[in-house]
């Protein structure tokens, strides 16, 4: 679902695609290349090990936002290499999200909310867990 806003001027529309394009940008940092991957909500993995297709990726992205303000809930699924701490590989999405859309939108998010659908090594085994994000507005 895309972020709508009425203005004066007009309606202001911010695609699920930019939202992707920065969830991208996240798993490619330094703290994350090669340990985590955009997936599906069934833990199949997105794209290959070095391209994803943002497209795709935006299609996986559940993106709430209050109508009346620019507060913004963002959910997605990620998987993440087995022997890598996912607090810590998942802290550094939360940051790097969290700062982008700062930029982009004037404030962070109210809340983040990644599911570590799979744990990486030579096949990718389910898992559910859910870690949450909650910032102050």
């Amino acid at each position: 679902m895309s972020l709508h806003r009425n203005t004066d001027l007009g309606t202001i529309k911010i695609s699920d695609v930019l939202f992707a394009q920065i969830i991208v940008n996240s798993l490619k940092q330094r703290e994350c290349l090669g340990k985590a991957w955009p997936a599906t909500s069934k833990g199949k993995q997105i794209g290959n090990d070095q391209k994803f297709n943002v497209t795709d990726v935006a299609s996986h992205i559940v993106v709430k936002h209050d109508r009346e303000s620019t507060d913004v809930e963002l959910e997605f699924n990620i998987i993440v290499q087995f022997g890598n701490s996912i607090s810590a590989i998942t802290e550094a999405v939360f940051q790097y999200v969290a700062d982008s859309i700062e930029q982009v939108l004037g404030k962070k998010p109210v809340r983040i909310i990644i599911n570590v659908t799979g744990i990486r090594s030579k096949q990718i085994a389910r898992r559910n867990i859910e870690v949450i994000k909650q910032y102050e507005c």
